[in-house]
């Protein structure tokens, strides 16, 4: 007796007593359907299709053959989808289910490249230097006014306060900004009645004084600008940075007293605003500011603020933000900064901030803005590399020229994701309820800190782990943060970069982390007017003397030209140290460093406005040349054991317990031992539910597997990659000594345009031969795919896939081109262009000598079978088709199979005779004798085929000679029905249908043809047979069945009816018009002539499509629930019917919206949805 012992995940047992005789199994249960979907569609936990399968690992077992049991069922068991992206049952897309084995005894590579010099803010292959500073220069136009003579004038003195301030011009800073705020009742005093009494008029200002009580002092870059307003008081959360008037802009020496600052241009006043005067200075040396005399107001009247430090990055570099305070980020997060984004570079596809989450997917991520100008913000992915999005278009003044401010929100317990701009909601989004797990976190570039580097200014970076609010946002933008700050205990990390030195910045929340600059960070200050934020209240304001008057003044500009150094670039010469025969990547080793400056032959001199005017040569010291290194990353070795496509799911029905593929892994015997590390990617993860076990038959399989391995990592890349050789490139291999025979197993699917549907030329190559070892067509038929009807383009012919299918798998012996022991070279190609894109995977395996010299082995049974591979041409009453297999040494050339069904007394004989070579297979089709289906019960059938007697002599191995095969008989029908086609308006010449019909008998003959059919006609036969078995096929030229949504064909209908009167009678059989390439429907005609004593038959819905009534006919032996739901799967009508026999319901959907809906008819014994399209 056969035994069979189950290993699961987690629990390994194998003792001497179990699955150790030949012809046992051991089975080794790895995933299983509802491993991870919580009932909704929704996965649960971040490890789906990501296990340990544990094999086998008692090595004086050997195996037969080795057989993966691959189950496929719409998730949570609900074979009902609504369509557009719902991933609810099966899904509407067709995804990869890339299933592989990892083994971490074995090593993959893959080819990388780096240039030998990293030159930072140089993106260039040819790089001039300088040894000596570059300068730059920068033009700046300062007023040097003069008063020459005064004809009248009138003062206004505002303030008489004998507080001595340094903040007025703090010059004692870099750079600095202050504003105070001067009413218009201190401007102008009027009486009771309006009658000026004293102040300014309605007219010009033309100067203002300071009283200054110090030593004299030089301002560099006095800058005086004054602004009308209605404010009564100036908030530093809301500060005035646009809207002013320059009227005074010199050096200027302020002198021990009264300080007269004559205006080179007149301010306008217009005798009922406010007024407020900006004072502001830059590039400041001094050691100690003025002090300038002020009066106290008891009123916020003022603002002052020094804060004019940022940190720029110029497109190579990359800041590492501390992580560890961010493990307490899950559903709700703030990130906000400060930016201003170099006009001159952007837009292109840039990486603001990037986080990655434990397994390396993306969890946050601010493009700003990308190539299109968009901003996007990525955030949360529920442990999958699908994330929550939100996108908007910006203008170019939005993120360049000038500081902004933005702040980035989710809450997952909403859904709520918002982009904020200065304090105003920006952008938002609903439905993003996917949380974060952030594991590492860089600013300034993508998470790999290589690529995607962002160009501009950036300072005050802050990080919640709270959904902050737009009060909360307007309020602090402008301030520096405290524990007065409502969410400070949510504060994770708060950089302000205002260091100004060195190559990190602290961490000034309570966690006090380290941010890590990488590559030429520049530390930067802002000209003291372009100081944005961070200001200081006051009560304090300046005496302030204001003048008016006629004058004759004298203007003369003086041209200030600035020196700047220009950016140093730091050069680092690299080269790559081997880490051969480990599991380590090649070392990347820093050679030299130096800083150089980047001699273009020129340098710029820029106006104010920081446009160039001129352009000097400067000296070339040296050029340097980059190059690329060539450089491998390791990996334990990955296996791609299988590549299979989910289906569009609308349409599908697996039902409760899947359907199930079976595929021979013998090939990997090697590999499947011993606890290993599974996955599934590629996306089709997350689809279907999926049963996965493996199947190790006890035994000598025909010869032994030695070895198994990637020649190349498994990977997706396009066709100019693949063709220049910076993937998949040539290798060489060792090839194992003691081995007879070799294989290699090649697995290609397309992708893209012109990847996906369109057919290519791959090829193998072995030492370089000319043509190449073998090439081959990469190309599948998919409108005979048996898993049908399916939503989508499921009937497109495809580059080696087809939905709802495994990927094509080609086999090239390669034995008689190999010297074991020898190494010997492997390429691969593909004649291809345009948007190609490849998944590729190429294995090698050795092979031992055959085990036998004479054996013969029955290795598929075509049909009768319930497989759901051979579904199209089953169930069958005609010929069984089975496939036998040369399993020894010698050429096999005769043979007896016996055959017969479930427990008949005497099988059925047949003698083969042909030539098969070692391992050749032939597919036989066997007599089906009229003794062959006596047995048959109306249910759990078995067919049975055996080989015996090979070449006249005695099999050396008996355990591979007998085959089983469930299956369903043929349906029976009356001996005098109807043939009901409607054809669509789809032609193969003109006006000819695509679309014929044909019945044979059970020996081959034509009963029935149609011939040519008109296309948009429909046809009603009478079809009379005598009992008997028969073949009913339908083909169609153009490969699209007769209701394919895609073609503009309309539909069809093809249905055997009880009478052909009216193609409106009962239906015997309803045929799914969306059938693709062709219908084979084998039946059975007995002499009954009612419907009712066969039992139940097909439902037929028709018309479809419709515009008004839908008829619903079919037989019932239970109560039955039949309910109609829109495409969001919603119920819109529904009806119970209690009766037993033929029924026809009508549902009326004239007021319902255009569409495809679904009828639903459920009970205790059947479950079927069709779907129906509304007119």
């Amino acid at each position: 007796m056969k035994n069979i012992l189950f290993i699961l995940i987690g629990f390994f047992v194998l003792t001497n007593s179990f699955a150790q005789n030949p012809g046992d199994t051991i089975v080794v249960q790895t995933f299983i359907h509802d491993a991870w979907t919580d009932g909704n569609g929704n996965s649960t936990g971040s490890g789906a299709r990501d296990t340990i399968a544990y094999f086998p690992t008692d090595t004086s077992i050997t195996f037969e053959k080795i057989i993966m049991s691959y189950n496929m069922r719409c998730k949570d068991n609900n074979n009902s989808n609504p369509g557009g992206n719902s991933r609810i049952g099966c899904g509407a897309w067709d995804y990869s289910c890339q299933t592989y084995i990892h083994d971490s005894s074995r090593v993959d590579s893959i080819l990388n490249f780096t240039p030998d010099y990293i030159i930072s803010n140089f993106s260039g292959t040819t790089y001039n230097y300088s040894n000596s500073p570059i300068f730059n220069y920068r033009h700046f136009i300062l007023y040097n006014t003069i008063l020459d003579s005064t004809i009248s004038e009138d003062t206004t003195v505002i303030g008489n306060g004998n507080t001595p301030l340094d903040f007025i011009i703090e010059a004692n800073q870099v750079s600095g900004k202050s504003q105070f705020l001067y009413k218009a009742d201190e401007l102008l005093t009027l009486d009771s009645i309006g009658n000026y009494i004293y102040g300014l008029v309605n007219d010009t200002i033309d100067a203002i004084s300071i009283n200054v009580t110090n030593n004299p002092q030089m301002i560099s870059f006095l800058n005086i600008k004054l602004k009308l307003t209605s404010d009564s008081i100036l908030n530093p959360a809301n500060p005035h940075l646009s809207g002013f008037t320059q009227v005074y802009y010199a050096n200027t020496m302020l002198n021990l007293g009264v300080n007269r600052l004559q205006f080179f241009s007149p301010f306008v006043w217009d005798s009922v605003s406010n007024i407020i005067v900006e004072f502001s200075f830059t590039d400041s040396s001094n050691f100690s500011a003025p002090i300038i005399l002020a009066e106290n107001i008891a009123d916020s009247i003022g603002i002052y603020s020094t804060d004019a430090t940022y940190i720029k990055v110029s497109g190579q570099e990359h800041i590492d933000i501390a992580d560890s305070a961010f493990s307490i980020i899950n559903d709700l997060i703030t990130i906000s900064f400060w930016a201003n984004g170099d006009e001159n570079v952007l837009p292109i596809n840039t990486t603001f901030l990037e986080a990655l989450d434990t397994s390396g997917n993306r969890t946050i991520n601010v493009h700003f803005p990308w190539s299109n100008g968009r901003i996007y913000w990525d955030c949360g992915n529920g442990g999958t590399s699908s994330y929550d999005r939100i996108d908007k278009a910006a203008n170019l003044n939005e993120y360049t020229g000038e500081w902004s401010h933005w702040a980035f929100t989710k809450n997952a317990i909403t859904g709520s994701m918002k982009i904020y701009r200065n304090g105003q909601l920006w952008h938002s989004g609903m439905g993003k309820t996917k949380s974060m797990n952030i594991q590492s976190f860089k600013l300034a570039s993508r998470a790999s800190g290589i690529g995607y580097f962002w160009h501009g200014k950036i300072k005050e970076l802050r990080i919640f782990n709270q959904e902050l609010g737009d009060t909360t946002i307007q309020e602090w933008m402008h301030q520096r943060l405290d524990s007065t700050h409502t969410s400070y205990a949510n504060l994770v990390g708060y950089y302000p970069f205002n260091e100004g030195s060195g190559n990190t910045a602290n961490d000034n929340s309570i966690y006090s982390q380290e941010a890590i600059f990488n590559g030429n960070v520049n530390w930067g200050i802002s000209q003291g007017e372009n100081i944005p934020t961070f200001f200081s209240s006051t009560v304090f304001r300046p005496n302030i003397s204001f003048y008016q008057g006629e004058y004759i003044i004298s203007v003369m500009n003086d041209t200030i030209i600035d020196s700047l150094l220009a950016t140093p670039n730091i050069v680092t010469l690299r080269n790559v140290f081997p880490n051969y025969s480990t599991m380590q990547n090649d070392s990347i080793g820093i050679v030299l460093i130096d800083t150089l400056w980047e001699s273009l032959s020129y340098v710029y001199t820029f106006d104010t406005s920081g446009l160039a005017t001129t352009i000097d040569t400067t000296h070339i010291d040296g050029t340097i040349n980059i190059n690329e290194l060539n450089y491998y990353n390791r990996y334990p070795m990955v296996f791609q054991i299988m590549s299979f496509v989910t289906p569009y799911g609308m349409g599908v029905n697996f039902g409760e317990f899947g359907e199930s593929w079976y595929f021979d892994v013998t090939d990997f015997t090697p590999v499947l031992q011993g606890p290993k590390h599974m996955t599934i990617s590629g996306g089709g993860q997350w689809q279907e539910d999926l049963d996965i076990k493996f199947l190790f038959i006890v035994g000598t399989p025909p010869r032994d597997v030695l070895e198994m391995q990637q020649i190349w990592r498994p990977q997706s890349k396009g066709y100019s990659t693949i063709m220049s050789d910076r993937a998949f490139e040539p290798r060489s291999n060792l090839m194992l000594a003691n081995a007879s025979s070799y294989k290699i197993r090649s697995l290609i699917t397309g992708h893209g345009q012109d990847g996906e549907f369109v057919p290519r030329t791959h090829y193998l190559n072995v030492d370089g031969a000319n043509p190449p070892t073998e090439s081959w067509q990469v190309w599948t038929e998919c409108a005979d795919n048996p898993v049908y009807p399916q939503g989508g383009t499921w009937i497109y012919d495809r580059a080696g896939w087809c939905p709802g299918k495994a990927t094509d798998l080609k086999e090239v012996d390669i034995t008689s081109l190999i010297t074991p022991g020898q190494v010997h070279f492997f390429d691969y190609g593909v004649n291809s262009g345009g948007s190609s894109n490849y998944w590729i995977s190429n294995q090698l395996v050795s092979y031992g000598n055959p085990n036998f010299s004479l054996d013969a082995a029955i290795t598929d049974i075509v049909s009768p079978t319930n497989k759901i591979v051979n579904s199209r041409t089953n169930p069958i009453c005609s010929n069984p088709k089975v496939v036998i297999q040369n399993t020894g040494s010698i050429p096999l050339t005769s043979l007896i199979i016996e055959y017969w069904i479930n427990n008949a007394p005497t099988p059925e004989t047949f003698s083969w005779n042909g030539s098969l070579d070692f391992l050749e297979k032939e597919e036989v089709e066997l007599p089906a004798l009229s003794t062959l289906w006596q047995n048959l019960d109306t249910t759990n059938n078995v067919f049975y085929a055996q080989t015996k007697n090979p070449n006249g002599s005695i099999d050396q191995y008996i355990y591979n000679d007998l085959m089983e095969s469930n299956f369903e008989p043929t349906p029976i029908y009356p001996s005098f029905f109807g043939l009901c086609i409607q054809t669509n308006s789809g032609t193969s010449l003109p006006f000819i249908s695509e679309t014929t019909w044909d019945i044979y008998d059970g020996s081959g003959n034509t009963i029935y043809t149609s011939g040519p059919l008109s296309w948009g006609t429909q046809y009603r036969d009478s079809i009379l047979l005598t009992p008997g078995c028969y073949r009913f096929e339908v083909h169609d030229t153009d490969d699209d069945g007769l209701d394919f949504w895609a073609n503009n064909d309309g539909s069809g209908v093809v249905r055997f009816i009880t009478t052909p009167v009216s193609c409106n009678a009962p239906a015997v059989n309803y045929f799914e018009p969306d059938f693709g390439k062709y219908i084979f429907h084998e039946f059975r005609v007995e002499n009954t002539t009612s419907l009712e004593e066969q039992g139940k038959y097909s439902w037929r819905i028709f018309p479809n499509p419709t515009n008004n009534i839908i008829t619903i006919q079919g037989y019932l032996d239970a109560k039955t629930n039949i309910s109609l739901h829109n495409n969001l799967g919603k119920l819109v009508m529904k009806t119970a019917i209690d009766f037993q026999g033929v029924i026809s319901k009508q549902f009326d959907l004239t007021y319902l919206p255009t569409g495809v809906y679904f009828i639903r008819i459920q009970n205790t014994k059947e479950k079927i949805i069709k779907k129906v399209v509304k007119l």
